[in-house]
């Protein structure tokens, strides 16, 4: 395997940007985490399957790569 090239392969996220559209506004109803229920930062009708900061943060540290 080539030094550049990466051990595991990094799943696709939408840009930065994008995400940003679907932040809930104050007092705006936003959508339930879909581990743990909590309220996350985005608006209900986000799409996809939405995370509370914690449940992303420890999402994204069983899925990192240990290489």
């Amino acid at each position: 395997m080539p030094e550049d090239e990466p051990y595991c392969p990094t799943p696709e996220r939408p840009p930065a940007a994008e995400m940003e559209n679907w932040r809930a506004a104050p007092g705006e109803p936003t959508a339930e985490c879909v581990l743990c229920r909590e309220p996350t930062e985005y608006r209900y009708d986000v799409p996809g399957l939405p995370l509370c900061p914690r449940c992303e943060w420890q999402e994204a540290q069983r899925s990192a790569c240990s290489g």
